[in-house]
Parts: C-alpha cells; sequence; structure tokens
C-alpha cells in the first residue's frame, strides 16, 4: 500500500497495449490509486482533461505520438500533474531525451510493484507540494530546513522550497519540476539510506538563490558514502525500474558536488532566471 496518508492518487495511463494497461491498472488498484486509462494517443488530451490526475504514466512508444510527443500538451492541461514516461528500451540518450522533454522521472521494464509504489508514492508527494505552494508568494532567496532522523519528508516540506525557488524568480521549469523532484528523491535517500529514520540523527537542506544560479544542498548526519562513483556505476548500467535520485539529478542539474562531514549533496542550475517570455507554471 501507499505510504503517504494523503487522498488516493488519480492516475491516467496512456499505452497502445491493452495487456499492459490492464496489468499495471490491477496493481496500482491493488495499491489504492483510483485509474483511469486510455489507449490512443490521439485521445489523450481529452482523457487528461477528463481525468484531472494527479499523475500520468504515458508509454514510450506508440501508434500516432511518442511519450515524448505528449509530454507538453499534457502539461499545458494538468500543469500539477506528474508525467512519468514507461518504456521497455534502455537507451541513455532516449532516458535522458525524456527528461529534458519534461518527464519526472522514466520507468524502465521490468518494474517492481515496490518500485511502482515507490514511483506513486512520490509523485502524490509532489502533486501535494505544487497545489500547497500556489499563492505563497514568498520572497525570500534562501531556505534552511533541518529534520530529526525519524520525520519523513512532507509536501510542505516541498512547498516551501517551491515556495522561494519561485519566489527568487527563477525559471519554471527549475522552480517547478527539477528542484522539488531532486530535493524529494534526495530527502528521502538521506531519511531512509542516510540516517536510517533515527531520531538521533539529522538531516536537512539548504537552498540558495544568488543572482542567477540556484544551489541546493541535501545532508545528512549518517555514514558516508561515495557519490561519485555511484553515479560512475550507474551511467554503465542496464536500467530497470524508477531512475534512482542521482540518475536524475545527473540529467537535470547543471553541475553536482559531493562532500563528507556532514555527507552532502549540492546541486547546481546556472543562469536559471526565468526569461521575459517564459510560460508560467
Amino acid at each position: 500500500m501507499l505510504i503517504n496518508p494523503l487522498p488516493a492518487p488519480h492516475v491516467l495511463i496512456i499505452d497502445d497495449d491493452p495487456d499492459i494497461s490492464s496489468v499495471l491498472a490491477s496493481a496500482l488498484d491493488a495499491v489504492g490509486c483510483k485509474v483511469s486509462v486510455e489507449s490512443r494517443s490521439e485521445n489523450a488530451e481529452t482523457a487528461c482533461r477528463k481525468a484531472n490526475p494527479d499523475m500520468i504514466l504515458v508509454d514510450m512508444m506508440m501508434p500516432g505520438r511518442t511519450g515524448i510527443d505528449l509530454i507538453g500538451p499534457l502539461h499545458d492541461i494538468a500543469p500539477d500533474a506528474i508525467i512519468c514516461i514507461t518504456t521497455g528500451m534502455g537507451d541513455p540518450a532516449l532516458l535522458q531525451r525524456s527528461l529534458k522533454s519534461g518527464a519526472w522521472n522514466v520507468l524502465c521494464k521490468p518494474y517492481s510493484l515496490t518500485e511502482l509504489t515507490e514511483l506513486i508514492d512520490l509523485a502524490l508527494r509532489l502533486s501535494q507540494s505544487l497545489r500547497e505552494e500556489a499563492g505563497a508568494g514568498v520572497v525570500e532567496s534562501q531556505i534552511e530546513q533541518e529534520f530529526m532522523g525519524d520525520h519523513r519528508p512532507t509536501p510542505a516540506d516541498l512547498a516551501r522550497l517551491i515556495a522561494v525557488a519561485a519566489g527568487a524568480g527563477i525559471s519554471s521549469d527549475v522552480a517547478y519540476r527539477k528542484l522539488p523532484l531532486l530535493a524529494s528523491e534526495l530527502l528521502d535517500n538521506a531519511f531512509e539510506h542516510g540516517v536510517h529514520q533515527d531520531p538521533n540523527r539529522k538531516y536537512g537542506v539548504k537552498l540558495n538563490v544568488d543572482n542567477n544560479d540556484v544551489e541546493m544542498t541535501i545532508w545528512d548526519s549518517g555514514d558516508s558514502f561515495d557519490g561519485r562513483t555511484v553515479i560512475r556505476q550507474q551511467a554503465y548500467a542496464v536500467p530497470k525500474g524508477k531512475l534512482s535520485g542521482l540518475q536524475l539529478a545527473s540529467a537535470l542539474a547543471d553541475e553536482i558536488k559531493f562532500d563528507k562531514n556532514p555527507n552532502s549533496v549540492t546541486l547546481i542550475w546556472h543562469d536559471s532566471r526565468a526569461k521575459s517570455d517564459e510560460g508560467k507554471h
């Protein structure tokens, strides 16, 4: 079942293979999701308007339009929905293209029910955080949040980060997608694997917007790890399941730095101020 104590998420599946859609819908129903299914890419926008989903799982390869082709139109209709590509192809270039085109994650076949559930939990938290941030009107250019080790990251935690990023005038793609997605993934890593949910340990996040650069540091007081080696190993591994936080960071951040004492990963986006002609979230 899902971890988050939030309303059951509505998931829209867009896939031309009825067997895959049926199995996926049954799995999502079993973990407490409301599910809608659309098999034709030309009907994707209509299905999205009708469903008003929290999350969209769209197959990469379909007749008519690909999953990448659909990301933009679906985002325009449901800007708070978390859009993820599903694919049986492990081509790194294709995965990178999906993320650069606006996907929040890529679910590579084969994947387990556990991985699917983790992705739904993440999507629900992100979708809720986007809704909570709306209209916050924060004008600060930095924020620090520190948590005890038994505090699971919440939508409100992410919403504060989004509010600061958006209020500082950085691009909507960084403020509303890249930053909250990576914050959520890496805070989860710190909670689960850094401090191991130990109430005697701490973890946290620091966000700073300085001129045109955005810098976000996730840290924890747990045992050290070699992030650079992990990234190198993942670069040569065949992708399966959902992409990890560090895989996403490699694709979505301009620069990554690691440090120790405490363990930390810093993500940097350069020249991230919103352009005057950029679309609103």
